[in-house]
């Protein structure tokens, strides 16, 4: 999901759990060996897409055509963000949101008959809660927030379920105050088991990894969250988390932190299906 703490590698897996519990401690253990592995980026920025913001006199709030690209237009963003956008990690361009739940792009959501690799449109790095730079779209949400200001209203779309996945890791890496935020909205399950073996300050600085693969179905899918690293033995890979999302009407995508396929490892920089998209 993004790089590893130089403190450690991921390493020794759990053996097969002989009943439910003991298989649920097991995933959450290995996810929680990657978030360490996390910590040091995780506590600096965010990774995302360098997105160049327009201003038209005649233009609308925000580009709704979802074959736009990545192009966002943007008008009035003076009302909506600080003056001047900051530089966030790696020289990417953030805006800085007035409303600390950040700025809803579109309301609207984009056809799903697109390639699964097909990037969202419309995505703008936005620095929400102080210290959150993550993906909103034009195309695949959010479209909304929930009642805590938890993004929601992501597509169910390849593309909606990634950026739905960057939004909630996030809030479950960032503190417990975050993560619990993220499951009283519905959109993870039961972080407990997760926090009791990773813990940083609450309302910490958080990441949204600069590469995605995704693996869609529907009701179940299956979004791995990557960034280059480079490992002790000096070979160049990517190190990556392993993120379920399923579909539940009336919520949208959910975090399953119950699941065996919740996991952390390595993959080589030449592995297929891996995209930038922010």
């Amino acid at each position: 999901m993004t790089e590893p703490n130089t403190t450690g590698q991921p390493g020794d897996q759990l053996s097969t759990a002989l009943d439910t519990e003991n298989e649920r401690s097991s995933s959450a253990t290995k996810f929680t060996i990657g978030l360490a592995g996390l910590a040091v980026v995780v506590l600096v920025g965010v990774v995302l897409s360098v997105v160049m913001i327009v201003h038209g006199d005649d233009e609308p709030l925000v580009s709704l055509d979802p074959t736009t690209g990545n192009a966002t237009v943007v008008e009035d963003k003076d009302s909506l963000f600080e003056p001047d956008p900051v530089f966030g990690k790696f020289d990417r361009v953030v805006y800085v949101s007035l409303d600390p739940n950040g700025v809803i792009l579109s309301d609207t959501l984009a056809s799903a008959n697109r390639p699964d690799d097909q990037a969202p449109s419309g995505v703008m790095l936005q620095r929400i809660q102080g210290n959150m730079d993550l993906p909103f779209s034009t195309s695949d949400g959010p479209t909304g927030f929930t009642d805590n200001g938890v993004a929601t209203g992501f597509a169910r779309t390849p593309q909606g379920a990634a950026l739905a996945a960057a939004h909630y890791v996030a809030y479950l890496i960032s503190g417990d105050n975050r993560a619990e935020m993220v499951a009283e909205a519905g959109h993870s399950t039961d972080p407990s088991l997760l926090l009791e073996g990773f813990r940083v300050p609450d309302a910490s600085a958080v990441t949204a990894s600069p590469l995605v693969n995704v693996t869609f179905h529907p009701d179940l899918t299956l979004v791995k969250l990557g960034a280059t690293v480079e490992r002790s033995n000096g070979a160049t890979e990517i190190q990556l988390t392993k993120v379920p999302m399923v579909w539940r009407e009336g919520t949208g995508w959910v975090v399953q932190l119950d699941s065996e396929a919740l996991s952390s490892g390595f993959e080589p920089v030449s592995a297929e299906g891996w995209q930038q998209w922010w």
